[in-house]
């Protein structure tokens, strides 16, 4: 039972991702063969594909966090050398929990603003929180990857996303530049 939850764990954004994308595809696929072969076109198709897509990129996001693979500027953890990747991935993923938590803490009043105001989406009439909640959905998960990628970190794990950070100034041609 335990490797079944650790499995959905590791694997739960890739799963809500895939069907998300399975989903895009088919219903914009259903719109070029309504559109062109059927003369008919869905009025609804694009309005539920961006709204899909939005969904997509804030479960994304927390994909991104528990790989490491969330954008980061790495040119100040290169040249400092191999000693402070680790360092540096640690304030990173602080200053990423707090923006999260920030944007979680922000955008749920909006949800509920929202929803108390009863605002449908124009084709297909579908509530807006609905859509607006991605975010702190997205966030909040974000949230909780930054935290459980810090707490495998203090107990001596691996930074995430160290491995793809190219090593482009070894230690030693820092060290030979600075004696010439």
């Amino acid at each position: 039972m335990m490797k079944v939850l650790r499995s959905i764990e590791a694997n739960f954004e890739r799963f809500i991702l895939a069907a998300i994308l399975l989903a895009l595809v088919l219903i914009l696929a259903a719109q070029v063969v309504f559109r062109y072969l059927v003369g008919s076109p869905l009025v609804w198709s694009e309005e539920l594909a961006r709204y899909l897509l939005i969904w997509c990129t804030f479960i994304g996001v927390s994909l991104a966090v528990r790989e490491g693979r969330n954008i980061s500027v790495d040119l100040l953890p290169v040249l400092a050398g191999q000693a402070w990747l680790r360092t540096f991935g640690v304030v990173a993923l602080l200053g990423s929990a707090v923006f999260f938590a920030l944007m979680v803490w922000y955008s749920v009043p909006l949800t509920r603003r929202i929803a108390q105001i009863g605002q449908r989406s124009p084709g297909l009439n579908l509530q807006m929180w609905v859509v607006y909640a991605a975010v702190p959905v997205g966030m909040g998960l974000a949230f909780l990857r930054a935290i459980q990628a810090l707490w495998h970190i203090a107990r001596g794990g691996e930074v995430p996303g160290l491995s793809i950070i190219p090593d482009v100034v070894p230690e030693a041609s820092v060290e030979e530049r600075s004696r010439s």
